[in-house]
Order: C-alpha cells, then sequence, then structure tokens
C-alpha cells in the first residue's frame, strides 16, 4: 500500500522558502558579500524563525501539561476501578 503524502501546508512552504534564503544569505555573508538589504532580509527571517520556535516551544509546553494532568486523571480512574473490582471480587467471595 502507498503511504499518503500530504500536501504541505501554508506556513510549512512560507518556513522551507525562508530557510532556504536563510542559507543563501548565510553562504554570502561568509564570503563577505552580503548587502546591507540583504542583512536586513537575513535578519527579519532569523527573527520571524525564532518567534515561530518560541511559540512552537510554548504551544508543546502547554500540550506536555495537559498530557500530565489527563494521564494523572486516567491514572487515578484506574486505581479506584481496581479498588472497586477487588471489593466485588471479596463480595461474591463471600456470597459463594
Amino acid at each position: 500500500m502507498k503511504p499518503t503524502v500530504r500536501s504541505p501546508k501554508p506556513n510549512q512552504h512560507e518556513r522551507a522558502q525562508r530557510q532556504a534564503v536563510i542559507d543563501n544569505l548565510i553562504g554570502r555573508a561568509l564570503r563577505g558579500k552580503l548587502t546591507i538589504p540583504e542583512a536586513a532580509v537575513l535578519a527579519d527571517y532569523v527573527r520571524a524563525e525564532r518567534r515561530l520556535a518560541d511559540q512552537t516551544r510554548l504551544s508543546l509546553g502547554h500540550t506536555t501539561r495537559t498530557l500530565e494532568r489527563h494521564r494523572a486523571a486516567a491514572d487515578a480512574e484506574i486505581q479506584r476501578l481496581e479498588e472497586r473490582i477487588a471489593e466485588l471480587t471479596k463480595q461474591q467471595e463471600a456470597a459463594a
């Protein structure tokens, strides 16, 4: 079966373009051929990437905390149900 390939989301396409431009401009900077307008574009793109990374890190932090809360609630419910099963099992054994 052929794996499903999704088309990139608009922000993924923009990010890929930004990263390609960053790579190109860094190469020009290393060769000493970066113009002032190019340096401004490079700075803007690097700031945009850093902002995106910060937003992603924040979002992942929220997701992690939410998962931890859900996991703790699930563990508590499992423990409660196991205790209830043990209680019902004892009652059945006593009735038999």
